[in-house]
């Protein structure tokens, strides 16, 4: 036993002769801010791809309310989009359901002025 210490003690002291702890010291210290500068990297390159992932929900969000506000209104994005003419030949449905919708409009004021004429009468 007192052989095998013998032995390390003497391996150590070779090994403290080779290491230059000053300049071990400077790697480990070199080591350990280069680590925190990659640290900062990663949390600011994580927060930017967080950010870039919340614009994609803010743009799909964006489309499903204008969807829903052209469901309301009657109009089918789709639906015109595919209506449209791929050549130069021109389809007339779409502005039939124009004309429909303006017809409507038309029927809705004129509901609306009779019901205004019979108040006006029933006050007289």
């Amino acid at each position: 036993m007192a052989d095998a210490m013998k032995g390390v003690t003497r391996a150590m002291i070779r090994m403290n002769r080779q290491i230059n702890l000053p300049a071990m010291q400077q790697i480990m210290m070199e080591f350990e801010r280069q680590s925190e500068i990659m640290n900062m990297k990663e949390e600011v390159i994580g927060e930017t791809m967080d950010d870039m992932l919340e614009q994609d929900d803010e743009e799909e969000e964006t489309e499903t309310i204008i969807n829903q506000v052209l469901d309301e209104i009657g109009i089918d994005i789709g639906q015109e989009l595919a209506d449209t003419p791929s050549s130069g030949a021109v389809k007339q449905p779409a502005r039939k359901e124009r004309v429909a919708v303006g017809e409507t409009e038309l029927q809705a004021d004129k509901d609306l002025q009779q019901r205004l004429e019979n108040l006006r009468k029933d006050d007289l």
